[in-house]
């Protein structure tokens, strides 16, 4: 019984560990995402005031709430996880890293681009 119940404790700490780091790599991920959906649609951001609380000021409100989710988050956590958290940010850094300047990866030489369409 006491393998067992050391077993299923430590799984299951794992386990919460692991969806408590998937969690703030999916509000990272939007936070990102929303951050280069400004920059895509700058041109239309500034056009009319429409725009401007659609895909300006809605945006930078989520990127502030979940940026302020991720600290209140990154602070409470064990330190366990924010270092495999830390590990999962390294390792992604260094393969994007790899992909740009060691595999010459197509993606980085693609032109940036703005949306130039109008209603």
């Amino acid at each position: 019984m006491a393998w067992f119940y050391l077993l299923s404790t430590s799984i299951a700490s794992a386990f919460t560990d692991v969806i408590n780091i998937t969690g703030l790599l999916y509000a990272s991920f939007y936070v990102l995402t929303a951050l280069a959906a400004i920059v895509y649609y700058r041109r239309r951001i500034i056009s009319d005031a429409k725009e401007l609380l659609t895909l300006g000021v809605l945006p930078l409100g989520a990127i502030a709430f979940l940026v302020w989710v991720i600290v209140k988050t990154v602070t409470a956590a064990p330190r366990v996880q924010n270092e495999s958290l830390a590990g999962v940010v390294i390792t992604g850094l260094v393969l994007m890293l790899v992909a740009r300047f060691g595999m010459r990866s197509s993606f980085f030489q693609v032109p940036r681009e703005s949306d130039h369409s109008r209603h």
